[in-house]
């Protein structure tokens, strides 16, 4: 009954929507390729060659110096547990230090950042200073990932005692040691 109203008032019958074109319209505007990756200019290949940074010394100061063992701590006894040559930084031989005096919970904790979970790690390598001092450490690892204890420990780092290793019952300060530290407990602020 509807369909026949609309017939008589209309005189026609309603149409069915046509479905859109799917011919792509002419654009005028001329298409042009992406820009292709940047051309080097004067140099060349040498020019890319003389920028590989592998190729750059990590730390052009680096030397191994010997001391004299004047305290007698350890005459006669190399450091034992080296960890192993070409592993510490600029290829060095990294050894595993032997704390002179241990740090402290206090010394610590004010450099963990929300405290360390208890049975987290960091591990840095230091250079053995004068004095059973460490200097110029480096982030190794950590556990876990990413909680920034290996960078927390090198920044409490100039607090750290360690006896310098030996080899042939000679100190060797400016060698490189690689201090664990294990939390235990949460240390507190």
């Amino acid at each position: 009954m509807i369909e026949k109203a609309k017939k008589v008032a209309g005189g026609a019958s309603p149409k069915s929507p046509r479905p859109p074109s799917t011919a792509p319209a002419s654009d005028p505007r001329p298409v042009t390729p992406a820009p292709a990756f940047p051309k080097m200019l004067a140099g060349g290949m040498e020019l890319f060659d003389s920028a590989d940074i592998s190729k750059i010394p990590s730390h052009p100061g680096d030397r191994q110096a010997g001391g004299s063992d004047t305290d007698g701590a350890g005459a006669g006894k190399d450091s034992g547990s080296a960890y192993g040559p070409g592993e510490g930084p600029s290829g060095e031989r990294l050894y595993n230090a032997e704390w002179y005096t241990e740090p402290s919970h206090a010394e610590l904790a004010g450099y963990v950042p929300n405290g360390a979970p208890p049975g987290s790690w960091a591990l840095i390598a230091c250079r053995t200073a004068e004095n059973y001092r460490v200097e110029n450490c480096r982030s190794l690892g950590e556990s876990p990932v990413g909680s920034g204890l290996a960078r927390a420990m090198r920044q409490a780092a100039w607090q750290f005692r360690v006896l310098p290793p030996r080899v042939g019952g000679k100190k060797m300060i400016g060698a490189w040691v690689r201090i664990k530290i294990d939390f235990t407990s949460a240390p507190t602020k």
